[in-house]
């Protein structure tokens, strides 16, 4: 079956899939392999927690200093802990269905989270949905979403019975706290009858801006000199703030509040305490929901994967909120939890993608019918026993609908190295072992760069034969919807 799609593919003027040819450039110093586990000798429950805009930087299982994530930590204590994954893409839309099909944005084609508005996912050969898939091959399929970049009409709830999720603005619903949509879980969760292996897949909205913490959360957290100076060593400048965003009213309305137009340290400040209390409330959140899957006896037998689907800036790189390519906006938490016999725990060093989460979620287990669904891979088994690439691609949302006068940007993160390939304008690149993202030292580095480059140019010709709809009139209620929740430009 995989070589019939690899000839698809091929057919499609396409390269192959997974494999030695997709594994892209090694690293110099390549970090110690993923450990080899194993397989299940049956299709266990599978638990997908996506938690928006969630930093790794501010969780203690990443190393911060607050008290912001008991509970996921203690998840952390019994699971992989990954601490080099990178986001396909810092939206959305396009980034969860990376951890659905196993393909990068530029691969299963939505590249924004206003595409989606347009143009919606259909799950098609070469780029399946691993709810449908899953479903076809006896699993039931659920999901539970927070916020409407992942309703309905952007083609994500293919595959999925039940998909909840919030209605367009004109509804009373149009976007779910961590607490409503745990409701909703736990409501299916009473009425569920069926002796099928579940896929359950629970999004959170929170932390996303605009940070406003509700009671007890608020007013959780306060500044002190520690998180002071934690914020300065963070390379914070807010006199390039101020020029950049002190007259900005979505910036104010959605990030720092008040009236400037000065950015001040203060303000950061305030803004980095709304946004940890609204961690440390979807962390609670993550606690309720395993205490309602432990009680009807769907945890211990579980596959659960924790992760981000993108990150945040909150004034660092200049910057406030998602949709770059930063390190900050693309490296996320991920954290897999396997059931025992499989119980493998620790760090893992070694650098992976979010297109490789499905890849080694399946590969715990055999599920016949799912040899399609495989073969698409452009990620790989991180648990194979043989993963050894070291080069994951990022994408800045670009998109004819929204974004054609500045056209795409990708970034491949290869050991040492960050390239940035700009198709309509200049590359860069920055060495991360040096001073990273602030000084390009492509004129320093040419051979690196052309390797990079052509490493670059090379994956973004892998893509199977996506069925363009350009000119689709955009969905109006679900742009004012992403309007209302603070989406503009390049998030």
């Amino acid at each position: 079956m995989r070589a019939i799609l690899l000839l698809v593919l091929l057919a499609a003027g396409c390269g192959g899939g997974a494999g030695e040819e997709a594994a892209g450039t090694r690293a110099e110093t390549p970090a110690a392999p993923p450990p080899a586990v194993g397989q299940l000798e049956r299709p266990p429950t599978i638990v997908l927690v996506t938690i928006d805009t969630l930093r790794r930087e501010h969780l203690a299982c990443y190393g911060y200093f607050r008290p912001t994530s008991p509970h996921i930590d203690a998840l952390a204590q019994e699971s992989l802990v990954f601490e080099r994954a990178l986001a396909g893409m810092a939206s959305t839309l396009p980034s969860h269905l990376t951890m659905l099909t196993g393909l990068y944005p530029h691969q299963h084609g939505m590249t924004s989270n206003m595409r989606g508005a347009s143009v919606p996912y259909r799950s098609e050969l070469g780029r399946l949905s691993a709810a449908a898939v899953l479903r076809d091959c006896g699993y039931e399929s659920a999901a539970f979403v927070s916020a409407i970049p992942l309703n309905a009409g952007t083609g994500i709830a293919t595959g999925f019975d039940p998909f909840v999720a919030p209605r367009p603005p004109e509804d009373e619903d149009s976007l779910f706290t961590a607490a409503e949509t745990n409701e909703h879980v736990a409501r299916f969760l009473r009425r569920r009858r069926s002796e099928k292996p579940l896929f359950l897949f629970v999004h959170y909205f929170e932390p996303h801006e605009p940070c406003d913490p509700p009671a007890p959360w608020a007013g959780m957290f306060t500044t002190d000199a520690r998180q002071l100076d934690w914020l300065r060593a963070r390379r914070l400048d807010p006199a390039a703030l101020t020029a950049r965003f002190g007259a900005s009213p979505r910036i104010r309305e959605h990030f720092l509040g008040g009236t400037g137009p000065e950015v001040t340290i203060q303000e950061v400040a305030d803004l980095v305490n709304r946004y940890d209390e609204e961690v440390r409330q979807v962390d609670d959140a993550v606690g309720a929901l395993r205490r309602e899957l432990e009680q009807h006896g769907l945890w211990d037998g579980a596959i659960v994967a924790l992760c981000a689907d993108h990150g945040q800036s909150l004034g660092e790189n200049v910057w406030f909120g998602h949709g770059t390519i930063s390190d900050l906006n693309t490296y996320v938490p991920l954290v897999l939890r396997l059931p025992p016999p499989l119980a493998a725990r620790g760090r893992v060093a070694a650098l992976v993608s979010l297109a490789d989460l499905l890849p080694t979620i399946l590969g715990r287990f055999e599920l016949p019918g799912s040899e399609l669904l495989r073969g698409q891979f452009e990620g790989e088994d991180v648990l194979s026993g043989t993963f050894t690439r070291d080069a994951a691609l990022v994408t800045r949302t670009a998109d004819p609908i929204k974004d054609g006068e500045t056209g795409p940007q990708y970034g491949l993160v290869s050991g040492r190295w960050k390239y940035i390939h700009r198709p309509q304008g200049r590359d860069e690149l920055y060495d991360m072992n040096g001073a990273g993202e602030f000084v390009d030292v492509l004129a320093r580095e040419p051979e690196v760069g052309a390797r990079l480059r052509a490493e670059t140019r090379a994956l973004l010709a892998r893509r199977p034969a996506l069925l363009e709809e350009e000119g689709a009139t955009p969905d109006a209620k679900m742009l004012e919807g992403l309007k209302e929740l603070g989406y503009a430009g390049d998030d």
